[in-house]
């Protein structure tokens, strides 16, 4: 067994090497004694980590050794996994001595003895029931005198000699093949199916072995042991796992996959890659700024459960030119680069918004990639759903460092084929990636991969290798990327052209004076007499406006909008209102009483109170919209006659302010470097074995609190748990509510009051509390 004695056998250089591949048994509090090394080794949540690491071949190698009881000999082993071929068997060899440098398996009397939580890792290791030891534990002795006999065994008194007996048959793979052929036709049937799926057989006849009289087919095989209840007065029948693996033929051999699935690549051209990363880079800029510009004026509608509808999302799309996929990749990287929040008017970009816009295009794409790079989610994934931020944990952050990295392989080549990537990826950590599709989320976290520029034509571009390196170089080696346009082409429709994106200050100049048509590769605007208006509503000048255009224009300013711009200019501000319910005043008298006639605006009760001013019974606002609305071009005034500058409406909100999980109070790293495993690998190697650690820090009683309280944990969980209640850091429990409902916790920043634990809760996303009494186990750090 995996104890302090097996421990000390593996000296200094071998403990360090095997503390290096199990990081979760060292994480703070650092074991004292090799005694509480060995119970971190095989607690659940460390070695259901360590499993999660391994790869294909390990696995179900594991799984192999689990489904033989998880203490077979070598050669069942051998004859399960076919090893005849010399390469098979290296490769067995192999996986068994990554499991016994993980410490996960050891040696006993010649039997390969897996440690008890990585035996009971998977319901039914390939599809089999549980070992027939484990289904006649609790058999009464009658019953298993009638097995004997059906079976054909030598008689016995003794419940232990008899137990002993129908497992050595029930072990006998060629008699159980030639016990299963003599059965009926029906039996037989039913005897083979539960064989190849593993299960339940429903039948819940009353049926005694030593007084009742076979009545069904089913009946037939539990005469015999090759089914067993599930349960003493279970309904259901479940066929021993030795019995199983005889019925699947002499020549069955369970899933070894040894070496990784094949991927084809395809050269790439360096200019290839830089010209795609550049222009998919530059789109996706486009698209954020395209969805936050119209969330600005308007905010994005929410559904009532929150997020963005299909519907919303496809009206977007077409606005855009671009798949629905895409608007929620722009969606979920605007919002986890803190560009866009969703409030209860719609979803609105926020102020940090605004200083995007003013960055470099290499600065801004940089924002997105790392963003989308620390996303739980893969938003391509899920791409004609409705789109809302989540925080699901899955691992799709793991598995989208190691498809680039597997891309970065091999330099200047891409994989033809998506799926056999990530199926590689998948070969070399099964487990990586926990939600329902890991094949369709890693061809996903691809896809997006090219959508950012992070992979060009399918191969790794100077951005992916900058991720991989760390990120630091991001912003650099998207220097080139989507420069921005400072000019504008003026035409004589009225029409103004940016070829390529715009920057932030000839955006704001033309959105202020003209309408927006287009944005994509090329920005287009159109000029009219009401978005000219707008222009000199918000505080501009005629001559003013027209040297803003002409500084910013490819050319001159054309005549036509020189005309419009001053033609506007000539009739803006000729009338002027300010509130008394309302005062219009305006110098041509023949003007103010044509708006006195006009029976559009009769509603306002306009009243002539001297040939140049008018009065109005409805509010001030509210007079000028309708003046407007009937083709005049009123002034607002303050009181003292000063015109009211009207700014463009711009819809921003400020970043919300999130209750976030406490800042872990950490004091040690969370890897330690190998000069401090091996100086730890010492100083466990010359303490006594059984060491009790006493509280962490002088006079603390939280350590004895925790021992006398929570009475379902031993003394390294409890170690665990006052670490961190003392020093911060996450740390998992499971727990028992008062109506008996389990789960498990990741909580922070504890702390300890009485018998209670006061901690946040990442499950719950908020402060909770714990009863000592109710905390079944603990494991350090978040457990995978």
């Amino acid at each position: 067994m995996i104890d302090a004695e097996w421990l000390r056998g593996l000296g200094e250089e071998a403990l360090a090497a095997l503390l290096l591949r199990r990081p979760e048994t060292i994480v703070p509090p650092r074991p004292v004694s090799l005694g509480e090394l060995a119970e971190r080794l095989v607690q659940p949540a460390s070695v259901i980590s360590a499993l999660r690491r391994l790869d294909r071949p390990t696995l179900q190698v594991t799984e192999a050794v689990a489904a033989l009881g998880g203490e077979p000999e070598r050669a069942a082993l051998d004859t399960l996994l076919g090893t005849a071929d010399p390469l098979r068997s290296a490769a067995v060899e192999r996986s068994l001595d990554t499991l016994r440098r993980h410490g996960l398996l050891h040696e006993r009397d010649g039997r390969l003895c897996l440690v008890e939580p990585a035996r009971h890792a998977w319901l039914g290791p390939l599809g089999l029931g549980p070992p027939a030891a484990d289904l006649l534990t609790d058999t009464k002795a009658d019953d298993l005198r009638v097995l004997t006999r059906n079976l054909g065994t030598t008689s016995a008194n003794r419940k232990a000699d008899m137990l002993a007996a129908v497992l050595a048959v029930l072990r006998d793979a060629p008699r159980i093949r030639l016990l299963a052929r003599a059965a009926p036709p029906v039996t037989q049937e039913i005897l083979l199916r539960v064989a190849e799926t593993g299960e339940l057989v429903e039948d819940h006849t009353h049926f005694s072995l030593p007084y009742g009289r076979p009545s069904t087919p089913l009946h037939w095989a539990a005469e015999r042991g090759l089914l067993l209840r599930a349960g003493e007065w279970s309904g259901q029948w479940q066929m021993p796992a030795e019995v199983a693996l005889a019925l699947r033929g002499e020549g069955y051999t369970a899933p070894f996959e040894p070496e990784p699935p094949p991927v084809r690549r395809t050269p790439v051209d360096t200019a290839a890659i830089e010209r795609d990363c550049a222009a998919a880079g530059s789109a996706m800029m486009r698209h954020v700024a395209a969805i936050l510009d119209e969330a600005g004026r308007t905010p994005v509608p929410l559904l009532k459960a929150g997020g963005v509808g299909v519907r919303e999302l496809r009206r977007l799309g077409k606005r855009l030119g671009c798949p629905t996929g895409e608007v929620r990749m722009a969606l979920a990287v605007a919002s986890r680069a803190g560009l866009l929040g969703l409030s209860e008017g719609g979803a609105v970009p926020l102020e940090e918004y605004d200083e995007w816009l003013r960055a470099e295009p290499g600065e801004r794409l940089a924002e997105l990639i790392r963003a989308w790079w620390k996303l739980p989610y893969a938003p391509l994934a899920a791409a004609e759903e409705a789109w809302e931020p989540a925080d699901l944990g899955i691992g799709v952050e793991d598995l989208r460092c190691r498809l680039v990295a597997e891309v970065a392989a091999e330099p200047g080549s891409a994989p033809t084929q998506p799926a056999e990537l990530v199926a590689r990826v998948l070969w070399r950590q099964p487990y990586l990636y926990r939600g329902p599709d890991p094949t369709d989320a890693g061809t996903a976290c691809l896809a997006e991969a090219g959508l950012l520029g992070v992979l060009g034509a399918g191969a790794v571009s100077p951005a992916g290798r900058a991720l991989l390196a760390g990120g630091e170089g991001l912003a650099d080696a998207l220097a080139g990327t989507g420069s921005l346009q400072a000019t504008v082409r003026l035409q004589a429709d009225l029409t103004a052209l940016v070829a390529g994106t715009p920057t932030a200050e000839l955006a704001d100049l033309l959105d202020l004076v003209a309408d927006r048509e287009t944005a994509g590769v090329a920005w287009t605007w159109r000029f009219g007499p009401a978005s000219v208006r707008r222009a000199f509503d918000a505080g501009q000048d005629a001559d003013g406006l027209l040297a803003r255009l002409d500084a910013a224009a490819v050319g001159s300013v054309p005549q036509p909008l020189a005309y419009l711009i001053r033609d506007v200019a000539r009739r803006h501000g000729a009338v002027r209102g300010r509130e008394v319910a309302c005062v219009l005043r305006c110098d041509d008298g023949r003007l103010l009483a044509e708006i006195a006639a006009d029976r559009r605006l009769l509603p306002l009760g306009l009243h002539a109170v001297a040939p140049t001013v008018l009065t109005g019974v409805r509010p001030l606002a509210e007079t000028v919209a309708a003046l407007r609305a009937a083709g005049y071009a009123p002034l607002a005034e303050q009181p003292d006659g000063t015109p009211i500058v009207e700014s463009a409406g711009r819809h921003r909100i400020a970043a919300p302010r999130r209750r976030t999980r406490p800042a872990p109070r950490r004091t040690e790293a969370d890897r330690a470097s190998p000069d401090e495993l091996g100086a730890l690998a010492r100083t466990l190697l010359d303490q006594p074995d059984t060491v009790l650690a006493v509280a962490d820090s002088g006079g603390s009683t939280t350590l004895a609190v925790i021992r006398t309280y929570a009475r379902h944990l031993v003394d390294v969980e409890c170690r665990i748990l006052a670490h961190a209640v003392e020093h911060g850091g996450p740390v998992t429990i499971d727990y028992v509510n008062q109506n008996g409902a389990h789960s498990r916790r990741v909580v922070e920043g504890a702390t300890l009051s009485g018998t209670t634990l006061f901690a946040w809760c990442q499950l719950r996303q908020d402060d909770r509390m714990f009863s000592l009494g109710r905390i079944r186990a603990v494991s350090a750090g978040a457990a995978s």
